[in-house]
């Protein structure tokens, strides 16, 4: 319980808002980031942070493109310890400028802090210090109910509440009135959706993720198209509706959108390995589904053959799908 608690009590995302008067690059990063042009937003933010090295929006945003990009390529072994480094110099800079703030921006910088912390806390999660991360992932969450008491309106903050309340609540199902947690914390999630950009594509991801839990496929492909329409390439949210797709018995579908996937992550630089063998499990598990066999084989072969680096088989999710295309294999190879 304690695991899936820290791992999912903070969103993918988490980035800079426009708070104190974001500069166009700043605003040019945003959409960077969530378009996954990593290079391109570190590019912009080492420009502003060469013109003033203590402008705590660009450093705290330098910090979110860090974390996201480490989330999306799960690059947790290799660039994990170096992120929370990092972050700690961070939190110490925006600490320090807390107190010289009042009124918005003292709140804004509350936010800052309780998602530094909760960056924090997922990568010891995701490194195995899970006392410590359970530690941080709390502190988060107090902070931003503190957000939540100066500002009701600033729904940003109800994203990491809500996946709390959610997931705690479901994890304690057996007690009376936990069910009262699990919905509020949905409400708070799905509240988070209309907040400001970026922060409601952070709670879409969130909300997609727990919609195919409950095996509500229609909506949750219906938020992932919503953020597709805007960026098309978005290889974290068609990776989503791929799965959707797989779930819902719409092999046909899946094989289309893991194909374009697919196409997709070998175009990045560097590979995504976890978005590739996610891709070959879909197609793999699809075409075995809908009774195209040969191409299953052709494309657990595939994979299976790639030479992944270390570091990435030891990540739980590259690890699992890969165990499962074998065993697909293996059943088709039976027959």
């Amino acid at each position: 319980m304690l695991k899936k608690l820290i791992l999912l009590v903070v969103t993918v995302f988490f980035a800079a808002v426009n708070s104190f008067g974001l500069t166009v690059q700043l605003e040019a990063v945003q959409n960077d980031l969530v378009a996954q042009r990593y290079k391109a937003a570190k590019d912009n933010l080492r420009m502003v942070l060469s013109q003033n090295p203590t402008d705590i929006e660009a450093l705290y945003l330098q910090l979110a493109v860090c974390q996201t990009e480490i989330l999306d390529y799960e690059s947790y072994n290799t660039d994990g310890k170096r992120f929370i480094a990092t972050a700690d110099s961070v939190k110490e800079i925006i600490e320090k400028r807390m107190t010289l703030l009042h009124g918005k921006d003292s709140v804004m910088c509350l936010f800052y802090l309780a998602n530094v912390y909760g960056g924090i806390s997922v990568m010891q999660a995701k490194t195995g210090e899970w006392l410590d991360g359970a530690k941080n992932g709390m502190a988060s969450v107090e902070l931003l109910r503190q957000v939540q008491k100066a500002e009701p309106d600033f729904l940003a903050a109800n994203l990491g509440v809500g996946l709390f309340n959610y997931y705690f609540g479901s994890s304690l199902n057996w007690l009376p009135f936990s069910g009262r947690r699990v919905n509020e914390g949905l409400c708070d999630i799905e509240a988070a959706t209309q907040s400001e950009f970026p922060f409601n594509y952070a709670a879409k991801n969130s909300l997609c993720w727990i919609l195919i839990d409950k095996q509500e496929y229609t909506r949750a492909d219906s938020v992932a198209v919503s953020v597709l329409n805007s960026y098309p390439n978005n290889t974290i949210f068609l990776r989503i509706r791929s799965i959707i797709d797989l779930r819902s018995g719409a092999y046909k579908n899946a094989i289309e959108h893991a194909n374009q996937l697919l196409q997709l992550t070998k175009e990045r630089a560097p590979r995504n390995w976890s978005d590739l063998v996610a891709a070959y499990y879909i197609l793999v598990e699809s075409y075995s589904l809908n009774g195209q066999v040969s191409e299953s084989l052709v494309a657990a072969d595939t994979i299976l053959g790639q030479n992944i680096p270390q570091a990435y088989l030891s990540v739980p999710h590259i690890k699992k799908n890969l165990k499962r295309i074998r065993d697909i294999k293996e059943k088709m190879c039976e027959k």
